[in-house]
């Protein structure tokens, strides 16, 4: 497994893969354990896990975008063409959200009718990926302050917008599944402030990758953004700690996010570091399972939700004490790890190694 080989993509799967054992572990948790046993020390660190899921995926998805449209264009696709192609993807994922929502209230046994259009991670990142393609393909031919203007500045907008969004009058004439994409209201669990941020700024990160031509410059790219990242990282650490009474609502927005990208950006370092000192047919097998995840994630999502909150599984539902629930994570890894292997034989090695395969 060449350092090239890996520095393309491979990393960039398991951190994806990283991404959905996080989400496995709080949706089973959160729907099989018991309220009692919430009240344990471990719960809050079960939650801290969980929570990265959702700007894993977002953040990951953005930095794949410039890959996917460099694809498009080396197949003979105009620049224009390349990035409407990858646009296309993020509305296709959007209604494919809509769609998800139907079955699960078409197999839950008490679901609402708002539910239909309540806003979750896959609304978020269906928008995210069309928005952000289009502006990485403005973005994708100018010089360095261009692409910040395109894709940082109106990411950190957000950012900076969120605990205004809360206080805005316009939004509650809005019908509600329209105000939960904008502010908290009770119908849904992610918005567009500031979840949609990550996108755009993992596309600015895959950008810089993207257009590495070799090893050297892939490994120059990526130290660059391990330094980007950990100061980011540490912006975001002091700005959660300053103690204003009068600042507070806006460092508490703006904080979390800010550090969240940094470590996600020092983590592709992080993550490509791993796959580039830990090259062994030993390790490969313990790359694949979390790769296998990383590349079928959309398949996971979609069937494991429903495992875990679906009517399959409702004597299960708030029933298991903590220890319980965590063999449930287990089972449930395990499951999808093979459902997974499935689904991926359709279109590729059905377990991955091959060293590694990259498409």
């Amino acid at each position: 497994m060449s350092p090239g080989l890996v520095s393309r993509r491979a990393y960039i799967d398991w951190l994806r893969g990283i991404a959905v054992l996080c989400m496995i572990e709080w949706h089973v948790l959160d729907a099989w354990t018991s309220v009692p046993a919430r009240a344990s020390a471990l719960w809050p660190v079960a939650g801290w896990i969980g929570g990265w899921a959702a700007p894993l995926f977002l953040f990951l998805a953005g930095v794949a975008v410039p890959f996917a449209i460099a694809g498009h264009a080396a197949r003979g696709a105009t620049p224009g063409q390349a990035a409407w192609r990858v646009e296309r993807r993020g509305w296709q994922v959007f209604w494919f959200a809509h769609l998800f929502r139907l079955q699960s209230f078409v197999y839950s046994l008490s679901a609402p009718f708002s539910s239909l259009l309540a806003p979750d991670i896959l609304n978020i990142l269906g928008l995210g990926l069309a928005v952000t393609a289009r502006a990485t393909g403005w973005a994708r031919p100018r010089a360095f302050i261009g692409r910040v203007f395109w894709l940082v500045v109106p990411a950190l907008a957000v950012i900076a917008l969120t605990p205004f969004a809360a206080e805005w009058p316009w939004p509650s004439r809005l019908p509600a599944w329209l105000e939960a994409y904008i502010r908290p209201n009770g119908m849904g669990l992610f918005r567009i402030f500031p979840s949609l941020a990550f996108v755009p700024l993992g596309a600015f990160a895959g950008l810089l990758l993207s257009e590495a031509k070799d090893e050297g410059a892939e490994r120059r790219a990526l130290r660059g953004l391990a330094i980007a990242g950990a100061l980011t990282a540490a912006a975001g650490f002091v700005l959660g700690r300053i103690d204003s009474p009068q600042l507070f609502k806006f460092t508490s927005a703006w904080s979390w996010p800010i550090w969240q990208t940094g470590v996600m950006t020092f983590g592709l370092w992080a993550a490509w570091e791993l796959f580039r000192t830990w090259q062994s047919p030993a390790a490969d097998r313990i790359w694949a399972p979390v790769l296998v995840l990383g590349r079928t994630s959309l398949f996971v999502y979609w069937v494991h939700v429903e495992l875990a909150y679906g009517v399959l599984s409702y004597p299960l539902h708030h029933a298991l004490p903590l220890p319980g629930a965590v063999l449930g994570v287990i089972g449930m890894i395990a499951a999808m790890y093979y459902a997974a292997g499935w689904w991926n034989r359709r279109v590729a090695r059905p377990w991955i190694p091959g060293r590694l395969t990259v498409q």
